[in-house]
């Protein structure tokens, strides 16, 4: 469920929460459901940020086996998703948050890559995500292995891959660029990914396309009170027009 002060971050100027990502994420699942088969999973933001490390005891905050219940979670709680096999699924995204910056971290099985999306590019990757990056992958493989027993995956021939091609304009746009990744990349770039997305009236053209994602959404509980007041304000509009053009 998202709230107020959620929806309000989508606003030009402000950074997006993680709860606006996950909401996302959630919509893009279940655009997957209604192909009848997942060849693309999101999860939580909250999942990547539970496989840092302790402060004090500097292991995992979640163990293997809570990792793994939270993932069956993540999924069986879907009623959408309940009959719906996931053997299929090639993409696998963990959307991440380090520092108030966004990346997305992608298990592309089918390119047999550990893909890092970076509106950044940060160059100190390897200082910076790199150890990070490796634990979310590590815990990722290790839950497929129990999902995909009858399915051959030669993880050692996995290699890392970077995101070249794109780079934010400001400080501030990163969780956009996640949910333009979210609904575009397939493991390869395409032109909706290599168009001028330094440009900022592009990112906030995409802030409104997802402010209206979500008010149009068939889920949201002030959906049909917002839809009367446009109506009524269009409505309000043309009728000055009309008393304007009889004068």
């Amino acid at each position: 469920m998202l709230k107020r002060e959620s929806v309000q971050s989508i606003d030009i100027g402000c950074e997006i929460t993680s709860d606006v990502i996950g909401w996302y994420g959630d919509v893009m699942n279940m655009n997957e459901a209604k192909k009848g088969k997942f060849t693309r999973w999101f999860f939580d933001t909250s999942l990547a940020g539970d496989c840092q490390l302790d402060i004090d005891s500097g292991n995992p905050v979640l163990s293997p086996d809570d990792y793994y219940d939270k993932v069956d979670l993540d999924i069986t709680n879907k009623e959408w998703a309940k009959n719906l096999s996931f053997t299929e699924c090639n993409l696998w995204f963990f959307p991440y948050c380090n520092n108030k910056h966004y990346i997305m971290i992608c298990v592309n099985i089918k390119a047999e890559r550990f893909e890092v999306l970076d509106s950044l590019r940060h160059k100190d990757f390897e200082k910076t995500y790199k150890s990070m990056a490796e634990r979310v992958v590590q815990y990722a493989i290790n839950y497929m292995k129990t999902q995909f027993a009858d399915r051959t995956v030669r993880w050692e021939r996995f290699s890392w891959f970077k995101l070249e091609k794109v780079t934010q304009p400001d400080q501030i746009s990163c969780g956009m660029y996640v949910i333009r990744w979210m609904r575009h990349w397939e493991g390869k770039y395409n032109s909706a990914l290599t168009k001028d997305w330094k440009r900022i009236d592009l990112i906030n053209e995409e802030r409104e396309c997802l402010m209206l994602d979500i008010i149009l959404d068939e889920e949201n509980l002030e959906r049909e009170r917002i839809m009367k007041e446009a109506t009524k304000y269009c409505n309000m509009k043309n009728k000055k027009k009309e008393l304007k053009g009889r004068k």
